[in-house]
């Protein structure tokens, strides 16, 4: 799933790649899904599934690169899907969620969100057989839909519960966050303007738990995007997450309190901290797509700055973290579309271990499973790397 787990850190146990490999990583296969993969790959079994801004989902063979199915005609997909109980489920921007079967690529059951133009940007968290996904609005929040998050039924995609973010279910306050969700069964995911702050709520049931604006939007466009990162601070659980004006925060996970703040870049609209930031245990790692764009390595106790490593693009891509090792791409938005590369910096001190120039911009997050690295790029290429 997207970020490996449900903490949605970016370090999942399966991510063993070490930094001493990582130097080494060289291409294992290339394959073309046909257009812009923005979202990242699922690994499991053998298969990397990944969906496509040309609206195709499709698998292959970890071993061989080769297509095992493909899906087309599904409409623009900027998420990653989720595989769970040999299910494959995925949003699209134009508002669906499908199901499909891991093996056959069968398309087992459509859910529609409601809305005049909704959107699902956020990648499917399962808990307890239900799959939680955000709702929003399409490029440029014309309309501007109301944000709400729904649960559906795994098996079946009937829909268990559904909320919306502001009261009296308000336009505004889209979900293109991904939920992440705790141990007790605590859900949190970032919210769009004018709300641009954290929502807390019961995976189960819906309930909302607590909210916290980070700043007043003003019709700013300032959301935030980023799925939070899970950790403990202090024997406490904390949310990590940053926003596109430029400001990251640690949040107590029980009350939604302020822990501490830092404004690391000037931000703006689809810019800033747009990418989710990672954690391994010892720090959590910030990418920004606003200059001085590049990796920062915070402090979890303080949020004071343990490193900064810049970079010659924005960083959009959420970094990946194995061990000693951090993986992610570059590539600007708004600018050259064919200049990009995927990158691995060492952990302990942002030293660039790797580069691979993809020759486009990479905002596809990089999914690390064993030693490999899979990740997709604007062109529609995805990379499989191995040491």
């Amino acid at each position: 799933m997207y970020r490996g787990d449900l903490r949605r850190d970016g370090h999942p146990s399966s991510a063993t790649l070490e930094a001493s490999a990582a130097v080494h990583l060289k291409p294992a296969w290339i394959a073309n899904v046909g257009s812009a993969v923005d979202g990242s790959p699922a690994v499991t079994n053998g298969l990397a599934v990944v969906a496509s801004l040309g609206g195709r989902i499709a698998a292959y063979s970890t071993a061989s690169g080769l297509q095992s199915w493909e899906v087309r005609g599904l409409g623009p997909m900027s998420d990653s899907p989720t595989i769970v109980d040999n299910r494959v489920l995925v949003g699209s921007l134009a508002g669906h969620i499908y199901a499909f079967d891991l093996n056959k690529g069968t398309r087992l059951w459509d859910w529609q969100a409601p809305g005049i133009q909704p959107a699902i940007w956020s990648s499917p968290a399962v808990y307890h057989q239900l799959a939680l996904l955000g709702i929003a609005s399409q490029y440029g929040d014309a309309p501007l839909e109301v944000g709400r998050i729904v649960a559906l039924d795994v098996a079946s995609g009937r829909q268990v519960w559904m909320i919306c973010v502001r009261e009296g279910c308000a336009p505004g306050g889209g979900v293109w966050s991904t939920a992440a969700v705790d141990s007790r069964g605590r859900a949190f995911v970032g919210m769009g303007n004018p709300e641009d702050g954290v929502l807390a709520f019961d995976a189960l049931t819906g309930r909302s738990l607590w909210k916290v604006s980070f700043y007043s939007d003003a019709g700013r466009d300032l959301d935030v995007g980023a799925t939070p990162a899970l950790l403990e601070v202090g024997g406490a659980e904390a949310v990590a997450v940053g926003s596109v004006a430029g400001v990251f925060k640690l949040l107590d996970a029980a009350t939604g309190r302020v822990i501490w703040s830092r404004d690391l870049v000037p931000g703006s609209p689809v810019h800033g901290l747009i990418a989710s930031p990672a954690y391994d245990g010892t720090s959590l790692y910030v990418a920004s797509a606003s200059p001085p764009t590049g990796m920062f390595a915070l402090a979890p106790g303080n949020g004071a700055t343990r490193w900064w490593q810049v970079t010659g693009a924005p960083v959009y891509s959420s970094p990946a973290a194995g061990n000693g090792v951090l993986v992610f791409g570059t590539g600007a938005v708004f600018g050259d579309a064919n200049v990009g590369s995927i990158v691995a910096l060492s952990t302990r001190d942002g030293a660039v271990l790797w580069t691979y120039d993809t020759h486009s911009a990479v905002f596809s997050s990089p999914a690390i499973a064993g030693t490999m690295v899979v990740v997709g790029d604007s062109k529609g290429d995805l990379f499989a790397f191995k040491p």
